[in-house]
């Protein structure tokens, strides 16, 4: 038999949830898929639930470790922009299934999953910084504070395209609250347009 580690077993059952939907894929399919026996299953992955606790981290490592994102826009409100539209890209991509999957089991048992990750928190909050000294956006206030309003804004509409299984527009109306809550000056009001699309 193959090593096979817990990420392998991840990969296959994160294909088989978008193609068939979390409830209907069983563990049995998961062995299958990877060529793997119930007790190797057990021992790497915990359960099918663990597998889809995770699937914000696995976002911002995708973040944190572009170097192209952050040099490739000219201002530090755009660096923004992009952080949050690379997040509603990567949510979209898993699919609104998975993350009510995550939503229920977290309000089943809180697994963190939900929770700020700092480095994030620093990156973002450092950029709010940035931004405010150089007029981009207004809003005065405490960065930290700002970003952390900003995170649970998101979080918000992001359980509403949830409920709405997909369904939501959300992207357009979770940017211009963030317009909102910025202050953004408005000579950049009309940036976040150029995410509605394909960008990055």
């Amino acid at each position: 038999m193959n090593r096979i580690s817990k990420e392998d077993i991840k990969k296959q059952a994160l294909k088989l949830f978008q193609e068939h939907g979390y409830q209907q894929v069983t563990i049995v399919d998961i062995c299958n898929a990877c060529q793997i026996t119930k007790p190797t299953f057990y021992k790497y992955a915990g359960s099918k639930e663990e597998l889809v606790l995770d699937l914000y981290d696995t976002t911002i490592c995708n973040i944190l470790t572009d170097p192209l994102l952050f040099i490739s826009v000219d201002t530090h409100y755009e660096q923004l922009l992009l952080i949050f539209h690379h997040l509603i890209k990567e949510t979209e991509k898993f699919g609104s299934d998975l993350f009510s999957q995550m939503l229920i089991s977290n309000l089943n048992e809180n697994h963190h999953s939900f929770d700020m990750r700092n480095n994030m928190t620093k990156l973002c909050t450092l950029i709010l910084k940035k931004a405010q000294e150089k007029g981009e956006i207004q809003n005065p206030n405490n960065a930290d504070i700002l970003y952390r309003t900003l995170a649970y804004s998101f979080m918000g509409f992001e359980t509403n395209w949830c409920i709405s299984n997909g369904k939501l527009n959300w992207a357009e109306e979770f940017f211009q609250g963030m317009n909102v809550l910025l202050c953004v000056n408005e000579s950049l009001n009309e940036l976040y347009k150029n995410y509605l699309t394909v960008k990055g």
